[in-house]
């Protein structure tokens, strides 16, 4: 049980330092206070995977290292970290592309997710796109909890118009042999992040995260549900430009437990 247990927190960090992007426009200051390690105990959060319409502006999104996959993807999600060990509570939002990269010239390309937008809402989070390259800029992000639905939503420099807003509807019933396919194909996928011309690896699970709460049902929960997605029409916005269209699948999720954010390799 502890084995599990652990895996899942892994799991759950391995999506807390995805992301490269960066917003030419924004000045950010580094955290007035050095960094503090991030011990996560309890968070919850939304995922949800559209297809992706605009592929004009998906090539522009992605830098030249990186090649365009088979099927375009874009993920969406708001995680809300409200119980931790060190350092202070928040939330984030995050907006990835799926993309190819190839590490050597020798090896063979490889799927890896690529951040566009990581808004988090304490100073403590924004040291990640100091250290490793995390698109993170300091924004009002908020998660609401309804009977039988989530929503995630994120603000622009205002704090008042969002820029997104996720919401998801816990249906009956068990995800369809599709939508488990598809989730097993995404979830081992890595990601990385890029700082200084370093390269930063976070790696994908290799587990079935729709049979974790059967294993583990005192550390993770899970329910899938039907996403709606709203966001302004900006050309600034990068759900706008990407054209996000077909809803594939989506879930909400509750982890539980103590666990430190890991860097698999560099």
């Amino acid at each position: 049980m502890m084995k599990f247990a652990k895996i899942i927190l892994i799991f759950v960090l391995i999506f807390s330092f995805y992301g490269c992007a960066m917003d030419t426009e924004e000045v950010i200051k580094r955290p007035s206070r050095p960094p503090v390690k991030h011990i996560y105990l309890e968070g919850e959060e939304i995922y949800a995977y559209f297809e992706v319409n605009n592929i004009q502006e998906y090539q522009k999104l992605a830098p030249n290292i990186f090649d365009m996959p088979e099927r375009p993807l874009c993920r969406v999600a708001v995680r809300d970290f409200y119980k931790m060990e060190s350092a202070p509570p928040y939330v984030k939002s995050l907006i990835e592309i799926l993309v190819k990269y190839k590490k050597s010239i020798s090896e063979k390309e490889m799927l890896v997710w690529y951040c566009l937008e990581m808004p988090v809402t304490t100073e403590d989070a924004l040291w990640g796109r100091f250290l490793y390259g995390d698109p993170k800029v300091l924004r009002k992000v908020t998660f609401e909890r309804y009977p039988n639905k989530y929503v995630g939503t994120s603000y622009g420099r205002d704090g008042k118009t969002p820029t997104l807003k996720l919401a998801l509807e816990i249906r009956k019933g068990e995800l369809t042999t599709n939508e488990k396919s598809f989730l097993d194909f995404v979830s081992p996928i890595p990601a990385l992040t890029i700082k200084d011309d370093k390269v930063f690896w976070w790696a994908g699970i290799k587990y079935k995260i729709y049979e974790l709460e059967n294993i583990a049902p005192r550390s993770f929960k899970f329910k899938s549900g039907e996403c709606s997605i709203e966001y302004p029409k900006d050309p600034k916005n990068y759900l706008h430009r990407l054209g996000v269209g077909k809803f594939i699948v989506g879930y909400w999720s509750k982890f539980s437990g103590r666990s430190e954010g890991m860097l698999i390799r560099e």
